[in-house]
């Protein structure tokens, strides 16, 4: 079975079943980013009323696992306990109803990392250069010969949604503001089998650093602050004075002659 017969069915149900039966859903936990020895369970969301699912690992010798509904189940779980190399790729979720020809659902990309023992070092360039109130640099250093990069946000959950991927290891993140303010990862690969990565570089908190417009107006801030506790102190000063004042005893009267 090839992708592209897949994506022909897939367009045939929808003209034939005029839009009644919905594409499955499929989505990875706890995510599609998977370490060698670890499991991941796959999950194809269906349309209610169909007789049979189907996951399909589109690989050269095509392997799928078939579940039967119970009663009115609509979501399906395939678990897959001891990841390695040859769970990675691309997944298809397949559901069948009486009178229909079978849905496919969109594509699900697991990626398995630690295939390759190589550790990547990234480090971000806070020269002039590299980090500015607009841009910032993060270089992903690795040994060997991989011709792809990917750098995953907060964690690695997610792909591709999380993670960029090119064929370069410089990683230009432009507009910085807050947002990007989280923590990064990054991975080698090769071309002729992207879902296959090198063990991850350990966690890069990136920060933003002031800019000189931003530390100019803490300073301000803080000066401001510092002026208005000493006004404060002043006037409770004042304030206890009087109140002092006001309640310490008149002195005797003199005695008239």
């Amino acid at each position: 079975m090839s992708e592209l017969c897949l994506k022909i069915n897939s367009e045939n149900v929808r003209l034939l079943s005029g839009g009644l039966s919905p594409q499955p859903s499929i989505w990875a936990f706890p995510g599609a980013v998977i370490s060698t020895g670890s499991a991941v369970t796959i999950f194809c969301r269906t349309p209610p009323g169909v007789i049979r699912v189907r996951l399909i690992h589109y690989v050269p010798d095509a392997k799928w696992f078939d579940r039967t509904p119970q009663g009115a189940q609509e979501v399906f779980e395939f678990s897959l306990q001891n990841m390695i190399h040859r769970n990675a790729g691309i997944y298809y979720c397949e559901h069948s109803k009486l009178g229909e020809l079978p849905q496919i659902s969109d594509k699900l990309e697991l990626v398995v990392t630690g295939v390759y023992m190589e550790k990547p070092l990234l480090t971000v360039d806070t020269g002039p250069q590299g980090f500015s109130e607009i841009n910032a640099t993060l270089h992903c250093h690795i040994h060997g010969s991989f011709n792809i990069f990917i750098l995953c946000r907060d964690g690695n959950a997610s792909f591709p949604q999380n993670c960029s991927r090119q064929d370069h290891n410089t990683f230009l993140i432009s507009h910085v503001s807050l947002e990007h303010q989280r923590t990064y990862k990054c991975f080698g690969s090769y071309k002729h089998n992207s879902y296959l990565w090198s063990l991850p570089s350990d966690p890069l908190e990136f920060s933003i650093p002031e800019s000189p417009k931003q530390l100019r107006s803490s300073l301000e801030n803080f000066i401001r602050l510092i002026l208005a506790i000493i006004i404060l102190l002043g006037l409770g000063t004042l304030l206890l004075h009087a109140w002092k004042s006001r309640r310490e005893p008149m002195g005797p009267s003199g005695a008239l002659s």
